[in-house]
């Protein structure tokens, strides 16, 4: 789940570890996100399997602690720092062949690619700044430039 939150919603890591389980609603689908400079935001699941996998897992969780402990815990039963989960991400990165924050990255380009409004992005990452945001623009019109490219439709139509 550590892995999971990140790649699909773009979650920061240290909006990750500040986590509680109160912060999650009953379902599994919404997350409640104290970000950078202590704005607050709700994130959601995108698809009812992950919903349903995170609400089981904050279920356990909710066994062996109140709902103002920690969503995540070390292996000594104290709040997963940042710095771990970083380590995790870099493993997982250096097995995938791409940087940490490219999972990040990742989420914000898929939703702009899906048609998502660049507003609504920037509010799902907690960026203060559009500016920001705009960066994954950027790649997103790089990569539809290269499927344009390979696809070519106009030359095919000429000859």
């Amino acid at each position: 789940m550590i892995t999971k939150l990140p790649i699909v919603t773009g979650l920061r890591i240290s909006e990750l570890t500040k986590a509680k389980i109160r912060d999650v609603s009953p379902d599994g689908g919404q997350i409640f996100v104290q970000g950078k400079g202590s704005k607050e935001r709700i994130l959601f699941l995108p698809n009812r399997h992950l919903q349903d996998e995170f609400q089981h897992f904050c279920q356990m969780r909710l066994e062996h602690g109140s709902f103002a402990s920690p969503l995540f815990l070390n292996t000594a039963g104290r709040r997963l720092r940042a710095a771990t989960v970083s380590k995790r991400l870099r493993a997982l990165s250096k097995r995938l062949g791409i940087k940490p924050h490219r999972f990040r990255h990742s989420a914000a380009t898929l939703l702009i690619e899906e048609g998502i409004d660049i507003r609504m992005v920037q509010a799902l990452l907690g960026h203060a700044n559009l500016r920001t945001t705009e960066i994954y623009v950027r790649v997103s019109n790089h990569a539809r430039r290269r499927a344009l490219e390979r696809v070519d439709v106009l030359s095919e139509l000429w000859q």
